[in-house]
């Protein structure tokens, strides 16, 4: 749900602008491996840099990384406690090349390693 301040930013933009922010995060949430530059979505969606990345934040509440890397780690965290996979193995489906990448963003964002989480809430 929008807060009031996210609204009252919303309001400033076109409807269009803000369908179009919502095809792209469509698109950014269905592969998480595929990691999407600010630019690539611009002329994939002729939308200019500067109103893409702000008709996002008005719509999602946060810039375009911030958002995609708190939507990776709540994703890898369903998929630590329901699927018998690696730290390494969930860290590539959500397009991590880098285990130690990955478990510094989960870090950042539950603050607690994987491995952890994994052992603290798995039989729970």
């Amino acid at each position: 749900m929008l807060d009031l301040e996210n609204t009252k930013r919303l309001n400033q933009y076109v409807s269009g602008q803000v369908e179009t922010i919502k095809e792209i995060h469509s698109l950014m949430t269905s592969d998480l491996k595929r990691h999407y530059t600010i630019e690539e979505l611009s002329k994939q969606y002729l939308m200019n840099t500067t109103t893409l990345k702000s008709v996002f934040k008005a719509v999602y509440g946060m810039p375009i990384a911030s958002y995609m890397k708190e939507y990776r780690m709540k994703s890898t965290s369903n998929m630590l406690l329901q699927e018998d996979k690696s730290i390494s193995e969930i860290a590539a489906a959500v397009g991590y090349k880098s285990q130690s990448k990955f478990t510094s963003a989960f870090r950042d964002i539950f603050q607690i390693l994987p491995t952890a989480y994994q052992k603290l809430y798995r039989n729970q």
